[in-house]
């Protein structure tokens, strides 16, 4: 498994490499919680799962690797980091779809991002409901936060990340950043 990850990380910018591990690490360690859990498994039907999850994980880093993921260059992480790290203390929540690898790994890199830079992350949340589209979306709850969206939306456009702005009063944070699935908007 260790030289599929490898394989799967080479040619990575530093922060990719980071969050991919990252990633990785959250998977092994809620199949472990699960699998923990289940004490009438046998230990050799435990083995024989964690060696089936060990092969799945290991092709879904191999497609992340393949894929045109939507991912933040080094370059594009320092000019974040330099332009965000001014408001350090504003608080922000961060969300992707459930189960789309592609795009909790860009809110995972955009996450820590924004906690290098002093920001608060309230939440990191994983939507049940899938939002399709290739632009971040800056959702704020009410009309007095669109400056503070409008500014982030620029900082984020001139680092070459597409972002659209919304207003959703319905929500409890302040200021989410939602990751949405890769493809036609829906």
């Amino acid at each position: 498994m260790i030289p599929g990850i490898l394989k799967t990380l080479k040619g990575r910018c530093g922060y990719a490499r980071i969050t991919t591990v990252l990633l990785l690490g959250v998977g092994v360690a809620g199949f472990l919680t699960f699998m923990y859990k289940q004490a009438d498994d046998s230990e050799t039907g435990v083995r024989e799962s964690f060696g089936q999850h060990m092969e799945l994980e290991e092709r879904m880093l191999q497609e992340l690797a393949k894929s045109r993921n939507r991912s933040l260059s080094d370059e594009q992480v320092a000019l974040l980091k330099k332009e965000l790290s001014p408001q350090k203390g504003e608080s922000v929540a961060i969300e992707c779809p459930m189960g789309d690898l592609e795009a909790c790994y860009l809110a995972l890199e955009i996450n820590l991002v924004f906690e290098a830079s002093g920001w608060i992350v309230e939440e990191f949340l994983f939507a049940a409901q899938r939002t399709s589209g290739e632009a971040v979306i800056l959702r704020v709850r009410d009309e007095s936060m669109m400056d503070r969206a409008n500014r982030l939306s620029l900082l984020f456009a001139s680092v070459g990340v597409p972002v659209t702005t919304q207003i959703d009063t319905e929500q409890l944070f302040n200021l989410k950043i939602l990751v949405p699935a890769k493809g036609p908007q829906a």
